[in-house]
């Protein structure tokens, strides 16, 4: 049997350490790589809800529970952390950030849970008015318009039990915008109505149903002037 040299011996070990050297290193950069990837990952599901937050606020009027921190400052913060960019400050930040939009998340529930219910109720009561009026005049309603108030109607309603399961599941954040959509579907359904937007919902008529309500009728229009 052949001895294999020792000058062989020697570069073949030293190109093991090399292999072993590179391996490590690209397993590091690995690890670096996802970590940023979570820090980045967190901050853009953090922006997402906060902003949730801001928008239901916004458009329902709704004022900030008293004693808590402002969402506003918690949100500064977050942004004032992740710009100094130390990685302790922004873990600490994001951390204490998430667990107050968890909070309030929980709290805006219990008050949309009681809105949409409010909203869906007042769209039947429009509805059946808007019905009782009809037989006494003598006008009627286009088929497809009925059609379409109780599809919305349908639809607010699934999605106001839909907004309750995820709550008690504890994803508060996919609850609100399910209580959201089922605003959305009765200001839609009041809108196709003909009736007037009730008292404290202009906002978010406007903002929220209005622009679903162009794009609907924008397709529509798009589909006639295509046939």
């Amino acid at each position: 049997m052949k001895r294999v040299p020792f000058r062989i011996l020697k570069l073949q070990k030293n190109n093991m350490k090399t292999f072993l050297y590179l391996t490590l290193f690209c397993f590091s950069l690995s690890l670096v790589g996802k970590t940023t990837l979570s820090y980045r990952e967190r901050k853009k599901q953090f922006d997402q809800k906060i902003n949730l937050l801001f928008d239901i606020r916004e458009n329902l009027s709704l004022e900030e529970e008293p004693g808590k921190n402002p969402l506003d400052a918690v949100k500064q913060n977050v942004e004032e952390a992740y710009r100094i960019g130390a990685r302790a400050e922004m873990e600490k930040s994001l951390t204490l950030a998430e667990g107050e939009i968890v909070y309030v998340a929980r709290k805006l529930c219990t008050k949309l849970e009681d809105i949409s219910a409010d909203l869906y109720q007042k769209a039947q009561v429009s509805y059946y008015l808007v019905e009782t009026d009809e037989k006494t005049s003598g006008k009627k309603m286009e088929w497809d318009t009925k059609e379409k108030i109780s599809r919305y109607l349908g639809m607010a309603k699934t999605e106001k039990d839909h907004a309750k399961e995820f709550f008690l599941s504890g994803n508060y954040h996919m609850s609100l915008h399910t209580y959201k959509r089922s605003i959305i579907y009765s200001l839609l359904s009041i809108r196709t109505q003909g009736t007037e937007t009730p008292e404290g919902y202009t906002n978010a008529a406007n903002s929220w149903a209005e622009p679903v309500w162009q794009s609907v009728n924008k397709q529509k229009l798009g589909t006639i002037q295509t046939n």
